[in-house]
């Protein structure tokens, strides 16, 4: 039988699968703008920092308990990290992630006086025993490829580095370290090829005189790779002690 004729003025359009509408849809919201998370001061004294058990070398986010385990980790305990101790301060999830990933790829101003008082809290209160008396560290930053520095036209860490150093009364050098050469941005790489990336990216400049008690900041912890290779380059120059203190922890 001959097919029923269509209602004048309508046509059938384009029918595709439902997986195409799908793959269409996350392309168009992938291409929009991400939504700007609530940075003021009142909303940053909200993020939830990680209190649950860590490591107590590399600080890595354990499943469960509070507070620092007894024994190291099993990467750590297999081969332990040239720096002395890290911490990081929160899940690299929600508006913690959204205000980094805001501030350095799409321009948007970074709350860095509220993260730089949640730092300072919590340096003075359950991560008193990092930074021994009558030893205060210097606070150096990680720092950034000149090229990436001028591009964005800040260091994220630096600024934060900067900010903590005067609240908390601590020396900061923000030349001890440079980074000689830009490779991959660690953000597209898996953890395997991390390491590979970053190994022997970071120099002290020449003639520069190390301190001896190092406080080390950056914005993330993924794998380690970044603070290990700092770590190697100062201690390489005379630094005796590292510790290793970052906003966020990427939690696998």
């Amino acid at each position: 039988m001959p097919a029923a004729a269509q209602p004048p003025g309508r046509r059938k359009g384009p029918r595709f699968p439902p997986a195409t509408w799908i793959a269409e849809i996350t392309t168009l919201r992938d291409l929009l703008p991400p939504a700007s998370p609530d940075l003021s001061p009142s909303a940053v004294a909200r993020w939830p920092a990680h209190v649950g058990a860590t490591c107590p070398r590399c600080g890595a986010f354990l499943v469960s308990g509070h507070g620092p385990h007894p024994s190291p980790c099993g990467p750590c305990a297999a081969a332990p990290p040239t720096f002395d101790v890290a911490r990081s301060l929160f899940d690299y999830a929600g508006d913690v992630r959204a205000a980094i990933v805001a501030a350095k790829y799409a321009g948007r101003p970074y709350p860095v006086d509220a993260v730089t008082l949640r730092l300072h809290e919590t340096l003075v209160g359950r991560w008193r025993d990092l930074i021994p008396d009558g030893a205060p560290p210097t606070v150096v930053p990680v720092p950034a490829h000149p090229w990436k520095y001028f591009r964005r036209g800040f260091n994220l860490p630096a600024l934060i580095a900067s900010r903590l150093s005067r609240r908390i009364g601590l020396p900061f050098d923000p030349l001890a370290l440079s980074r000689t050469r830009g490779r991959v941005p660690q953000a597209r790489l898996p953890g395997n090829l991390r390491h590979e990336n970053v190994e022997g990216a970071f120099r002290v400049p020449r003639g520069r005189e190390v301190p001896t008690a190092i406080l080390l900041l950056d914005d993330v912890y993924t794998s380690g790779a970044t603070a290990e290779a700092c770590a190697r380059a100062l201690k390489c120059s005379g630094a005796a002690s590292i510790v290793v203190v970052t906003v966020a922890r990427a939690v696998p």
